[in-house]
């Protein structure tokens, strides 16, 4: 939604989808029309395009996986990074392994094509925030996925990595679980341990969090 001017209201999230499927991009701009709070300033068939065009300035850019260039999907999420865009892949290919590879070159949230409209406004509006986001189905996949460097966490392991998180403090992590706070702290530095140990950072909340969205474990909700 824009003013008179062109220039995007208060509160309006603006968006540019990048694929090489004008079909889609057509329909992004139909489904996108309508939502309250959101503004879809630009599309591209490539990220060049998008970047020498107006969908530069958006704070929210949709991104194909397979933009049918030669170009790779990591490299694609790591120069629409540059500023202080967030990328949400939006993607026909939802296997364990692109999710995660997606995540771990920088994409806050991945929708599914598959998704609706609803479930696409709510992974813009997350990741304007600065949170990430996978959809419902995408998560359980995640949940469930036994790639190597995905850590196996026990279930208290698990259930501490989820509280901490979402912000809370290891003495509400403690009080939550019913344990002492002594006993969430060893449940958190060994999922630390776990995560290093197959070379996956997660020294930080901020990275822990990551993780945990990566890997299916964090409750959106």
């Amino acid at each position: 939604m824009s003013s008179e001017d062109g220039t995007p209201v208060a509160d309006t999230i603006t968006i540019a989808a990048v694929d090489d499927h004008p079909i889609v991009l057509h329909g992004l701009a139909d489904l996108l029309q309508g939502v309250e709070g959101l503004d879809l300033v630009g599309t591209a068939p490539s990220i060049n395009a998008l970047l020498d065009g107006p969908g530069a300035r958006a704070q929210v850019i949709l991104l194909d996986l397979d933009l049918g260039d030669g170009t790779r999907p990591p490299d694609n999420i790591r120069r629409l990074l540059t500023g202080e865009r967030a990328v949400i892949v939006f993607s026909a290919a939802a296997t364990a392994a692109t999710v995660r590879s997606a995540m771990h070159a920088g994409a806050c949230g991945y929708v599914p094509k598959t998704d609706d409209v609803q479930g696409l406004a709510t992974a813009i509006r997350a990741a304007a925030s600065g949170s990430g986001w996978v959809s419902p189905q995408l998560a359980f996949l995640l949940l469930t996925d036994d790639s190597p460097d995905r850590p196996a966490l026990s279930p208290k392991e698990a259930e501490a990595l989820r509280l901490y998180a979402t912000g809370m403090p290891l003495k509400t992590v403690a009080r939550r679980m019913g344990v002492s706070a002594e006993t969430a702290k060893q449940y958190i530095d060994r999922v630390r341990q776990k995560y290093r140990r197959v070379g996956r950072d997660a020294g930080t909340k901020i990275d822990l969090r990551k993780r945990a969205i990566e890997d299916g474990h964090l409750d959106q909700d």
